[in-house]
Parts: structure tokens; C-alpha cells; sequence
């Protein structure tokens, strides 16, 4: 069993909502705090002289689309509609570049009951986010939707959610009554129930999964639970959530019931089964949810969390992306050979970050400097090895005192965490990747992406690991001239540092349009950049037409 999937879904949301609805003291008492993982901090500037290296990029070479839908996160309810309503929090979900925001919060997601939700204001939504609240959120933030539905309801309750959400108010096909002997009524009844609390339009949410890591679920709740297990569910067998359980009203629909019936309201939603980045661990329950659904499932649904306990050393967090992703992928594709047919089934990593347990996180290195390396990095293997979607965990989670933060933004005051940075510079990097060369270790040293961000506009991000500069001289091969060129830079002092410069500003405009980035210099064909220490650089180089 790999305890790197394990994801503590229901304890670190516990401790979430503690922080945000009631507050929590002295929970550190619990813990022995072991030295600091990353010493003292010493200023960058102070340390060594730069190193010297070459990088070059193939213009005409191979490309690799980037997916836009990789730069998703995840927006949980418990943030409230008073958070979802805030100019700055707003301001900051724009600026991030984030595009796909998965609702409505990981392991919330098993349990949330959307209709007492959104009609009666049941606890938690009392205080919670209603799914119209969402809706809101979406059109105000101008951000697309993925919802993660209650395996533990009905697959006609899934499909009123879908006509919730995405359904016209003039639809009167019928959704039906479900073996629990509840009425769905039609689409357009509940497309009204959304008009008559604020929302006459669709939404259109597209992406849709069955479930939150339906595989732990609690101890004696069903087939292969075990003791450890976090998700309300009824079932831990890969095969059973896929195809169901019992007779009548007794019956557990499966992943294919629930598929069946939300695409019957509408058709171009793509629906995703929940799957592990290790296929024959948990029981081999990715092998066999592949062996059952690969053929009809429109994506697979991975969730990684680098660490589980405390890493080792800084170089082992970040060296991580570099070994992680390209092994992940090729577990993957086997099992989607041996029993998907070979079909190429896209791949979602909704929830990533550096440790699955918050309260692990004991000297709060996801709030440091360190987890911008650290993002920044995984982004780019995600895109280097092909997978379609991923949404980082999350965008403002709320953190007990003591423990790392997951979020890109803090839940109170909305100030961007370190990592919020990774978003904005990959957002501007383009949609395309290009081959690159570097004479720097990418584990080590200098990780570096290629891209094009249109025609006149290459891109180079840079990924700096070292206590040092690192001077490049970049060449580009296959075009006439460079003519020009900037740099965005997101740099710290230290891996320690909570709070990180963007453009040499610890505080940039919401907009981050202002300070504004570096101005290159081109040579001909290459050009020479020093990338300062614990850095992520974004260069945009000028083509000649």
C-alpha cells in the first residue's frame, strides 16, 4: 500500500474548518518538533558566485499542446459565500491565471447534500457555500467548473445536480425516480430552482467526477475498507464502483449508472472515474476500475501528494517532480494497454500538493518558498508528460496554527502564499511546448520548459533550486534573429521565506501588471540571463517576423 496516495481527506478538512469557523489553539502540544528541515536562512545574495551553463531551444523541433486545464485548483465550500464575494479574493483568483476550479471541496465532496443545500441551508450550509453560491463564483470569476458528485446518493440525485447547473428552464424531460423512490421531477425543474435563487442562465459545468478517493474509504463500510480509511463511501473495491451493488432498493449504483444518468440530461458533460497513481496498490483498485470503466469513462482521476510524512532534505523536495511524474505516466499507459484496449484515457490529477496530511506538515513548508520551486516544477512535468488536467489543493483551505497552509491564497486576509506565484507564470507561458537542452541538472540545479506563446513569442521558464545565480547563455535554433525580450521573476532569500518578490515587489498590484518585468537584450540568435537564486523566471523572447 503506497502511503504517498494517501490523502488524509477528512482529518485536514476537520482541522480547516476548526481554523475558519471556531479558531484552534495549542494543537502543536501534540507534536515533537523535529529540527528545521531547512536550517537557517541565509541571504541568497550573500552566498556564492554564479555558475555558468548553456540552454537551447528548437523552435521548429517537436511540440507538446499544453492543456489550459492544467492550471486548475480547487475551491472548497467551506470558504463561504462571504469569501466567494470578496473584490480582493476575486482580484486574486483572476490574476492567478487558475482555469478550472473543482468544487466542492475534496472529501466534502462524499458527503455534501446539494439540494438541502441549496433549498433548506442545512448544516453546514448554514454557513457553508451553496451550489448557487458557486454559480455566482464561476460568472464573477469568469472560471470554469468541475464538480466531484456524492458517490453516496443516487445517480438521478447526480443527474438534477447537472440540471442545476447546466439545464434551461423551458426543459420538462423527465430525470425519473430512483431506486430509493425519490421523484427527480425534470431538468427544467430544477434549472428553475437555480433561476429563482439568483441565476437564470446555465453555467455549464463540463467536467464532472464520481466521487472523492472512493477507495478509503472508513473501516467496515465495505468491500477491502481499511482500518485507516478517511471517505464516507460503502465501498473500497474498484470493480463494485464501477458496476454497483445489490438489487432494488437496496441498490449502490456504480460509476456507470451514475455516467449514464448525468449524460442523459446532457450529453456533452465528461464524466471521470476515480482512479490511484499506482494501479495495483489499494487493493488493485486502479487495475480493476480501468479493466470495468476504460471504455466509457471520459477521464482517469489521480490524486499525489509528494510526502506523506516529513521529507529528508530540501533536495529531496525539490528533486521530487522530476522523479515522480514520468513514472506515474508510464504505470498509467500499461494498465490503460493491459485493459483499457490501449485507448488513451485523459488523465486528471484533481488534487496535488507536498503533503497529503496537513497537520504533517509540521514546520509549514507548504507556506514557504520552497513549495514555489516545488509547484512551479510539477506544473511543468505535468505538461512534459502529457496529462491533461490537474488541480492543485487548493485555492484557500485555512490552517491551524503550527501546520503548513495548502493554499495558494490565505483564507483571511487573501495574501498570496509563496506558491500562488507558480500560477501567473505559467499561465503566461503559452499553450505549446518546444524541445530544450540544458547543460544544468534539472534535479539539482536549473529545470527548464520551452514554449510558444504565439507566433512572434517564445518562452523559457526557469526553475532556479541553488543558493546561487545561474548564468545562461540561451541560444534558439530555427529562427532568423531575436529582437527583444522580458523577464517576470518570483524569487525568495531563502527556501524558508514566507513571503516571496514578484518583480522585486513583496506586494504587486492585485493585477500583477504592476512592477512591471525585466527588458532583455538579445544577441542575435541567443541571449545571456543570470536566473537569481531560489527563483522561478518566466522570459518572453521576441522573434523577428
Amino acid at each position: 500500500m503506497a502511503v504517498r496516495s494517501f490523502r488524509c481527506g477528512r482529518v485536514a478538512l476537520l482541522f480547516a474548518v476548526c481554523f475558519i469557523v471556531a479558531g484552534c489553539t495549542g494543537l502543536t502540544d501534540r507534536f515533537t518538533q523535529p529540527p528545521s528541515l531547512l536550517g537557517a536562512p541565509t541571504a541568497a545574495s550573500q552566498l556564492a558566485e554564479s555558475t555558468a551553463g548553456t540552454i537551447s531551444i528548437n523552435a521548429a523541433g517537436p511540440s507538446r499542446m499544453v492543456d489550459a486545464r492544467l492550471l486548475g485548483t480547487n475551491v472548497p465550500a467551506w470558504l463561504n459565500p462571504t469569501r466567494l464575494t470578496n473584490a480582493t479574493f476575486l482580484a486574486h483568483t483572476a490574476a492567478s491565471g487558475a482555469t478550472v476550479l473543482r468544487l466542492p471541496g475534496g472529501s466534502w465532496s462524499n458527503s455534501y447534500n446539494w439540494l438541502a443545500c441549496e433549498r433548506d441551508r442545512v448544516d453546514p450550509c448554514d454557513w457553508a457555500a451553496r451550489p448557487s453560491d458557486f454559480v455566482t463564483f464561476l460568472r464573477t470569476s469568469g472560471r470554469e467548473g468541475m464538480w466531484t458528485i456524492n458517490f453516496n446518493g443516487t445517480a438521478k440525485e447526480a443527474a438534477a445536480l447537472v440540471a442545476f447547473f447546466n439545464g434551461v428552464v423551458t426543459d420538462e424531460r423527465p430525470i425519473g425516480v430512483d431506486q430509493r423512490g425519490r421523484d427527480w421531477q425534470t431538468v427544467g425543474y430544477w434549472a428553475r430552482l437555480r433561476r429563482d435563487n439568483g441565476n437564470p442562465e446555465p453555467v455549464n459545468i463540463r467536467l464532472w467526477e464520481v466521487g472523492n478517493e472512493i477507495y478509503g474509504g472508513k473501516k467496515g463500510t465495505g468491500k477491502d475498507c481499511a482500518d485507516w480509511g478517511w471517505e464516507d463511501g460503502w465501498t473500497c473495491d474498484g470493480t463494485e464502483y464501477v458496476q454497483g451493488q445489490g438489487e432494488g432498493s437496496e441498490r449502490r449504483e456504480g460509476f456507470l449508472e451514475f455516467r449514464n444518468a448525468m449524460r442523459a440530461v446532457d450529453p456533452n458533460i465528461q464524466v471521470g472515474a476515480v482512479g490511484i497513481p499506482t494501479q495495483r496498490e489499494w487493493n488493485n483498485w486502479g487495475n480493476e476500475v480501468i479493466a470495468a470503466a476504460g471504455q466509457e469513462m471520459d477521464f482517469y482521476v489521480i490524486h499525489q501528494y509528494a510526502f506523506f510524512e516529513r521529507p529528508d532534505s530540501p533536495e529531496q523536495i525539490l528533486a521530487e517532480p522530476q522523479r515522480t511524474w514520468a513514472a506515474m505516466m508510464a504505470d498509467v499507459q500499461a494498465a490503460f494497454a493491459q485493459h483499457a484496449n490501449g485507448r488513451q484515457i485523459p488523465i486528471a490529477v484533481t488534487e496535488y500538493n507536498l503533503f497529503s496530511f496537513q497537520e504533517n506538515d509540521t514546520e509549514a513548508l507548504m507556506s514557504r518558498a520552497i513549495n514555489l520551486l516545488h509547484l512551479a516544477d510539477t506544473i511543468g512535468q505535468l505538461a512534459t508528460h502529457g496529462f491533461s488536467m490537474a488541480n492543485q489543493w487548493n485555492m484557500a483551505n485555512g490552517v491551524p496554527v503550527g501546520f503548513g497552509n495548502y493554499g495558494l491564497l490565505d483564507s483571511e486576509t487573501f495574501a498570496r502564499n509563496p506558491q500562488y506565484y507558480a500560477f501567473p507564470l505559467w499561465a503566461n507561458f503559452g499553450r505549446e511546448l518546444l524541445p530544450v537542452t540544458s547543460s544544468f541538472a534539472a534535479d539539482t540545479e536549473l529545470s527548464v520548459y520551452a514554449g510558444r506563446s504565439d507566433g512572434q513569442t517564445l518562452t523559457l521558464l526557469a526553475i532556479n533550486k541553488t543558493n546561487r545565480p545561474l548564468r545562461a547563455s540561451i541560444g534558439v535554433e530555427e529562427v532568423e534573429a531575436l529582437v527583444g525580450g522580458t523577464a517576470d521573476v518570483a524569487q525568495a532569500d531563502s527556501l524558508d521565506d514566507t513571503q516571496v518578490r514578484f518583480n522585486g515587489s513583496t506586494n504587486p498590484n492585485p493585477s500583477l501588471n504592476e512592477p512591471t518585468g525585466s527588458t532583455l537584450q538579445p544577441n542575435g540568435t541567443s541571449v545571456t540571463y543570470t536566473f537569481a537564486p531560489y527563483s522561478v523566471t518566466l522570459l518572453r523572447l521576441t522573434v523577428k517576423p
